[in-house]
């Protein structure tokens, strides 16, 4: 079974991108809110998440995205129009915990818990 977004899950993303500097990379969770293939096999989609490591105000985001790899534990794809790659993988509390201080997990706890 192949790696698949679904409206109303959280996932773990990592944005990949040289406009980020020698750190190359952002990771925020993400709550998917609406999934819609292209429908012409191109395997490209719009999506649309909440970042939560963005702030508030701006967190709600509009993606287009051409699959470049989808395997069984993630999909990588390309931001259409961008240099950015964008990866999701299943959010895990190691992933969390790689990621993040102890403030971003509780305010990510409360988060969840507010929904």
């Amino acid at each position: 079974m192949r790696f698949t977004l679904t409206p109303g899950r959280w996932y773990a993303m990592e944005l990949i991108s040289p406009e980020f500097g020698p750190d190359v990379r952002r990771c925020s969770p993400v709550r998917v809110d609406g999934f819609r293939p292209a429908g012409d096999g191109s395997g490209s989609f719009e999506l649309s998440f909440f970042h939560a490591a963005y702030p508030e105000g701006v967190q709600n985001k509009l993606y287009n995205i051409y699959t470049l790899e989808r395997q069984e534990h993630y999909l990588l794809g390309r931001e259409a129009g961008q240099k950015q790659l964008v990866l999701f993988l299943e959010l895990t509390v190691e992933w969390l915990e790689k990621n993040f201080d102890r403030q971003a997990l509780k305010n990510f706890q409360r988060m969840r818990a507010e929904e």
